[in-house]
């Protein structure tokens, strides 16, 4: 007895396998999509990690594409009956899900996290400035470019549609299959290697794809004996990564002009407190000052760069010293704990002598002059009188303060500072109009861009926002202070802001 395929069962399985291809080309395109990830990531030219790279890339993407199929499309499959209305909500389904993974992943080149629950907030604050400068004809092409979105899915869905029964003779879906599933499972074998012997060029991988949570071994392999969990932990805190590196600077060539005319001073009182700060000059809150700069601060200010970065510049002056030298602005830089500065490019502006730093100071019309004082050497000049022609930025501890303050005669629109903020800063009231990002991690506090600041101490990461401190070291090990009391504060690590702090400082050097 023969039995035939109802007509409902055949159009079913033509649907189906429409699904399966629609899934495939889809798959093509997020890969071509996600490579933005794997441009994004600095990745380490070792073999291990580059197959690692391709493995992990070829299977988490064709996975998660797949999935959203088995998940989104595939119960329609089944379900509705006119091919027209499948096609539709299947052409919607992945043009909202590759739009979703084009947007992430520009917004990891961007800022080096994904899309989240948890960096909404952070999201929210990187993207209102921008979206906020959209004009109507931006907005118009925004939308027209998700209309052609749209139709380019609708036009994929009903080529395919067309031809399902020619493709429902090519049996492909057996290697298709096996080649991506073998590039997942191989993937997470090598991660499980690799976080077992704590092998960096794989494991800094681990936040580049979105949805990604590969296998770990102090998870898997500690079940069944084969690790030590107390011997992992040890060898984990002892891992050092830090690798002897250069890079240009600036990473772009700057091009601005500067008024000759101004006289700035930029004066630190490092250590010793203050009673009463100088008439005229404006608390502009808390400033951070990383303890562990010593002979390197005037470096780190005029550079507009961590400590941890100074060591790796390739030897170029700094920008905001190149541009008054280039402008006949004289600069004048003064350091009381010590007279012998190592750095060829900074050297020939300091001074080893206060009495010829204080005369200049107080007798030129115009100039740049950075110095870091005594107690004694601050109280022979008056910054009060200074304050009526010079424009001051004054670093200093005041007495009963548990943190730096930065006071300053300056229009400045911002209560939280750095180090390296002073550098852009000094160049804005300068009228140099180039962007700080371009010279220096920090920004400048006359037009801030960012609420929070990053910054370092030592090898240990600083991330400042919302009031509070988060300090972490090169084991992961992190603390959360108040930065008002300095207190230890029990709250969850901003895994996401710290993504885009480690982000804005490592694409600085790497660009």
């Amino acid at each position: 007895m023969m039995f035939n395929e109802s007509p409902r069962r055949k159009q079913i399985n033509e649907l189906v396998a429409w699904g399966h291809w629609f899934a495939l080309a889809n798959i093509l395109i997020a890969l071509v999509i996600s490579s933005v990830y794997l441009l994004s990531s600095p990745i380490s030219g070792t073999p291990i990690s580059i197959t690692y790279m391709l493995l992990t890339w070829l299977g988490h993407i064709s996975f998660i594409t797949f999935f959203g199929f088995v998940l989104l499309l595939l119960p329609f499959c089944y379900k509705i009956k006119q091919p027209r209305i499948l096609k539709a909500i299947g052409s919607i389904i992945a043009a909202v899900g590759l739009a979703l993974l084009g947007f992430d992943a520009l917004l990891y080149n961007k800022t080096g996290f994904h899309i989240s629950f948890s960096s909404a907030a952070l999201l929210k604050s990187e993207t209102q400035g921008q979206m906020g400068a959209f004009n109507w004809l931006q907005w118009f092409y925004l939308i027209l470019l998700v209309v052609v979105w749209l139709m380019f899915q609708l036009i994929l869905a009903n080529a395919i549609h067309k031809r399902i029964k020619r493709f429902m003779n090519v049996r492909i879906s057996i290697y298709v299959t096996s080649a991506f599933v073998f590039c997942f499972v191989a993937s997470h074998a090598i991660h499980v290697w690799a976080d077992a012997k704590l092998y960096s060029p794989v494991l800094q991988q681990d936040n580049m794809l979105p949805l990604s949570h590969p296998a770990t071994a102090k998870t898997l392999m500690s079940r069944i004996g084969v690790i030590d969990l107390q011997d992992y932990k040890q060898r984990q805190n002892l891992q050092f990564n830090d690798k002897d590196f250069t890079f240009d600077y600036p990473p772009k060539s700057i091009y601005c002009s500067v008024d000759a005319t101004q006289k700035i001073l930029f004066v630190s009182l490092r250590e010793a407190t203050i009673n009463s700060v100088p008439l005229g000059l404006k608390d502009n809150g808390f400033h951070f000052v990383s303890n562990t700069l010593k002979e390197n601060y005037l470096n780190s200010v005029i550079y507009g760069l961590p400590e941890v970065l100074l060591p790796n510049v390739n030897s170029s002056q700094p920008v905001a010293l190149a541009l008054s030298k280039a402008f006949n602005l004289d600069v004048s830089m003064y350091d009381y704990l010590t007279s012998n500065q190592d750095d060829a490019s900074t050297k020939p502006f300091y001074s080893s002598n206060w009495g010829e730093f204080s005369q200049k100071l107080n007798s030129q019309s115009s100039g740049l002059f950075l110095a870091t004082v005594s107690n004694d050497e601050l109280e022979s000049i008056n910054l009060e009188a200074l304050a009526a022609n010079t424009k001051i930025l004054f670093v200093v501890k005041p007495e009963g303060s548990h943190y730096f303050k930065l006071f300053s005669n300056l229009e400045l629109k911002s209560e939280m500072s750095t180090t390296e903020d002073i550098a852009p800063t000094i160049l804005n009231e300068l009228d140099c109009n180039a962007a700080p990002n371009n010279y220096s991690i920090g920004q400048a506090l006359q037009t801030p861009t960012r609420t929070w600041a990053v910054s370092t101490q030592g090898r240990h990461l600083v991330v400042i926002h919302d009031g509070l401190i988060t300090e972490v070291s090169k084991d992961g090990s992190f603390e959360i202070r108040d930065y008002m009391t300095n207190e230890k504060v029990l709250t969850e690590i901003d895994t996401n802001l710290l993504s885009r702090s480690i982000k804005h400082i490592t694409e600085f050097s790497i660009r």
